[in-house]
């Protein structure tokens, strides 16, 4: 019995050696260091022999995208089958390590032609679009009537801030499939048995997540405050979606600086009103379009920014107008409203409404047509009143006049206003196409006193043709 065991293994060493021998005079040879397989040579059961590595990999990724995949029921029932898969497969570093792999099959491939027989993973690089779209768009994938899946979330439109419970729904989530069917592919496994159940789209958020409790926390703490702005007419609340973007993403409830001024610059965009275009029916009945001048609101963005960044810091209600640097005549309006100076440059008429009514009217002169210094068109404001004053300017000629006026109304920063003119004799008509002012609004020394007794600074003032 001991001769027997010594004998065999005597020869087991022997074949050990004879193996060893053999492996390395093949891994000094050419053919180990060729890049084409040898005969006789099958990789994943295709035929590799005398391809080159690259050739190779053409080869078994073409025959594996061509196999055929069979997707079962639960009830062993065919619901669909795929193949022309499309993937593209990462072989090549596997492909040129089966020599040093496999050494000894390699060397008995090169010795005595025997088969050289591997397998290898057929790793899945990319896939290709259509043949995905092809497997997500299957019938049995998208059931009529399978219903959605909802995440838990905070009802931010109830004022306790509830948490809505997510929605358990029977919609197949088609994405975790197809993941799930590539590996089947990548495995070689052709059968795949699909279980509907296992693959409903769930809920990412449930009633009982500690970041949704924080959050609701967080919101029941802070997002409950009410900041209202007044502007005329168009008084809003912030709402909650608002609020949260004003404020640190950390949930301290402490402002966000760069976000607020972000809100300021366009709440400031949406409600200034300086300078532009106004389309409306005059107080006597005709439709005016006028724009430019230096009537209307204008939001101080840097005390806007600071005002509402305390406001949130306060976590109070607030209820106010935006900080203006510049306002307009009574509450905010985008319109003049019905106190206001009509200069009528085309009829050259000067009418002056007051809450609506009729409470002066008179022929004036506008500034020159034929020298050019008519008066500036647009929607300005009385600036200040003043009595007994002189005008002083140059003519066109370059001479210099000086001229003492009782009454003034300012209009602009250009030096246009309202005053009496007691070198004319007559007002109105066709006298400012050649003989007009030099900008300012001339009326009848026996009507200006009125005029200047009733407007009061800031009453809008609206030039137009």
């Amino acid at each position: 019995m001991k001769k027997t065991l010594t004998i065999i293994s005597v020869i087991v060493l022997a074949l050990i050696a004879a193996l060893t021998c053999a492996a390395i005079s093949y891994s000094k040879s050419a053919d180990y260091e060729s890049s084409t397989f040898p005969d006789n040579t099958t990789v994943n059961g295709i035929d590799c022999s005398g391809l080159t590595y690259g050739q190779a990999e053409a080869k078994i990724s073409d025959a594996w995208n061509n196999r055929y995949i069979i997707v079962a029921g639960g009830l062993n029932e065919s619901l669909a089958s795929f193949t022309d898969f499309g993937y593209t497969y990462d072989l090549m570093a596997q492909l040129k390590k089966i020599k040093k792999h496999y050494l000894v099959l390699a060397a008995a491939n090169h010795y005595i032609r025997s088969p050289l027989n591997v397998n290898i993973p057929m790793i899945v690089a990319d896939y290709d679009e259509a043949f995905k779209e092809k497997v997500t768009t299957a019938d049995f994938l998208n059931r009529k009537g399978a219903t959605v899946s909802k995440d838990a979330y905070v009802d931010t439109s109830d004022p306790d801030f509830p948490i809505v419970p997510e929605v358990y729904g029977t919609e197949t989530d088609t994405e975790r499939f197809f993941a799930d069917l590539t590996h089947c592919i990548q495995t070689g496994d052709i059968n795949f048995i699909f279980d509907e159940r296992k693959y409903y789209s769930m809920p990412e958020v449930t009633a009982d997540d500690p970041d949704l409790k924080k959050y609701q926390k967080y919101c029941r703490d802070f997002l409950a405050q009410k900041i209202t702005y007044e502007l005329g007419e168009e008084t809003f609340t912030l709402t909650t979606e608002q609020l949260d973007q004003l404020l640190q993403d950390d949930m301290s409830g402490e402002p966000d600086q760069e976000a607020v001024a972000d809100y300021v610059a366009q709440l400031s965009e949406q409600y200034d009103n300086i300078g532009i275009e106004r389309n409306f029916t005059s107080l006597s009945g005709r439709q005016v379009t006028v724009k430019g001048g230096t009537y209307g609101w204008k939001i101080d963005q840097e005390k806007e920014t600071e005002q509402l960044m305390t406001d949130l810091s306060s976590h109070k209600d607030v209820t106010r107008e935006p900080v203006f640097s510049k306002s307009g005549y009574g509450p905010y309006s985008r319109a003049l409203g019905n106190t206001y100076i009509d200069v009528d440059v085309s009829h050259q008429v000067v009418k002056f409404y007051k809450e609506g009514e009729l409470c002066f009217t008179s022929n004036c002169v506008t500034g020159c047509k034929a020298t050019g210094t008519t008066t500036n068109i647009g929607t300005f404001y009385i600036l200040n009143k003043a009595r007994n004053v002189i005008l002083r300017g140059n003519n066109a000629d370059g001479s210099e006049y000086a001229s003492p006026v009782k009454y003034w109304l300012g209009v602009n920063w250009s030096g246009e206003g309202f005053h009496d003119a007691d070198w004319r004799s007559s007002f109105g008509g066709n006298i400012w196409l050649t003989n007009g002012s030099h900008g300012c609004i001339n009326m009848p020394p026996g009507r200006m006193g009125e005029l200047y007794q009733k407007a009061e600074e800031g009453i809008p003032v609206v030039v137009h043709y």
